[in-house]
């Protein structure tokens, strides 16, 4: 027997919180809010896997474990704050991003 776990993850909700804070007019306008949030943290969770992996492709020659381990984490992270910035905390006067968003 399997059990399924599903519900977004903290990319979603951490949007999510934003958008309660910031913009309730237009969470208000979502039909579905667990749904939206739920897609919208699942496509940042991919689009940061796929920055991070181009961001972390140059390997110096002589590189060792800790300045790999470095390298990697800090494509990572450069990686979220461009996709947090993007897609998760959109700034609330940006009428065509969130229009984007909405769809």
């Amino acid at each position: 027997m399997t059990t399924e776990v599903t519900g977004m993850n903290h990319y979603g909700a951490r949007a999510r919180d934003h958008w309660r804070k910031h913009m309730p007019a237009h969470l208000a306008q979502i039909p579905d809010p667990e749904a939206f949030f739920t897609r919208l943290g699942e496509a940042a969770a991919t689009e940061i896997d796929q920055i991070a992996e181009v961001l972390a492709q140059t390997k110096p020659p002589g590189e060792g474990y800790l300045e790999e381990l470095g390298r990697l984490e800090t494509a990572r992270k450069t990686a979220e704050m461009q996709v947090t910035r993007e897609m998760l905390l959109v700034d609330p006067e940006d009428q065509e991003r969130i229009a984007q968003l909405l769809g």
